[in-house]
């Protein structure tokens, strides 16, 4: 299906969110393997659910009709968008130490440009007419997420550096 790419791409935000929940700090019980702790919780729910709603995306055949095609995107998007919304509310809420304040910051403005273009391009789907406007409205939508990946993983890089310098023992596996 040619909206697998979307999938591809809003699966790598989700990735990031896994990535930064993969490993935490013994409960030490300072401020910032607290932290790191509710991060994984927040990031552990999203990618779940994430998982979930791409599989009704995935399965539907690359042969599958422009309209079913669209469809899917619609329901997919939707369901990822408010993922992405929980997320963000959520890890708005933590406790976030001061040494890691900007990259988390910076980490939720980039998975909030995601959810603006996520939101743009189902908007944009009941114009689309044609396997071509798709494909044309895809790689657009690629290229606004693109920016984003790249402001989240300097975050993720960010938190990794504080992580390594508070010693709190945790791989965040960003993607340089």
């Amino acid at each position: 299906m040619k909206t697998i790419p979307v999938a591809t791409t809003l699966s790598l935000f989700a990735a990031l969110l896994l990535a930064l929940s993969v490993a935490i700090a013994c409960g030490d019980g300072d401020a910032v393997s607290v932290y790191f702790a509710d991060l994984q919780r927040t990031f552990d729910d999203a990618d779940e659910a994430t998982s979930e709603a791409e599989e009704p995306l995935n399965d539907v055949s690359a042969d599958a009709g422009l309209d079913v095609q669209l469809a899917a995107l619609d329901t997919y998007l939707g369901e990822i968008n408010a993922i992405f919304d929980e997320a963000i509310r959520q890890l708005d809420d933590l406790d976030v130490p001061a040494v890691a304040a900007a990259h988390h910051q910076d980490f939720i403005d980039a998975v909030r440009v995601s959810v603006t273009a996520g939101e743009a391009l189902q908007d944009d789907l009941t114009d689309i007419t044609t396997d071509e406007q798709l494909d044309d409205r895809l790689a657009e939508f690629d290229s606004d997420i693109d920016a984003a990946l790249d402001e989240a993983d300097a975050a993720c890089l960010g938190l990794q550096e504080i992580a390594d310098t508070e010693d709190v023992g945790i791989d965040l596996d960003c993607e340089a």
